[in-house]
């Protein structure tokens, strides 16, 4: 048997479980973690597609930036409300995560897995389909 083929049987049905259980979750919170920086956005009165410009313009040194000073400020306005959301997300989603029953550690590495490895990916396809039945 491969290695590959090895870890592969390494991981239970109930671990594939526990990680669909989590990425769900995960999925939620990334849903109304989007809701509520769009609703900072609208709070601050700029488009999401003239925000991405902005900041796509701010990473890229050869980008020379068309926004206004009021943009500038609003974008900016934008990034410390998120940046000042971001603890509170990761620990609400470690703490999602671990509800499930498994470790961040170990959701991790299972991610890292069944990345890899197409076998579990199917495995967890199958999973995920059988639930969206329910």
């Amino acid at each position: 048997m491969s290695l590959a083929a090895q870890e592969q049987q390494d991981i239970s049905d109930k671990e594939l479980v526990q990680f669909a259980d989590a990425y769900t979750e995960v999925q939620v919170l990334n849903q109304q973690s989007q809701q509520k920086m769009m609703s900072i956005l609208q709070e601050e009165g700029l488009e999401i597609e003239r925000f991405n410009e902005i900041q796509q313009a701010k990473m890229d040194p050869n980008k020379k930036s068309d926004a206004t000073d009021v943009e500038k400020k609003k974008h900016e306005n934008i990034t410390t409300k998120i940046e000042k959301m971001q603890p509170e997300l990761e620990k609400n989603a470690i703490a999602s995560i671990e509800s499930t029953g498994i470790s961040i550690k170990k959701f991790e590495a299972l991610a890292a897995k069944i990345q890899e490895d197409t076998s579990l990916q199917q495995r967890l396809q199958t999973i995920m389909e059988k639930r969206q039945e329910k």
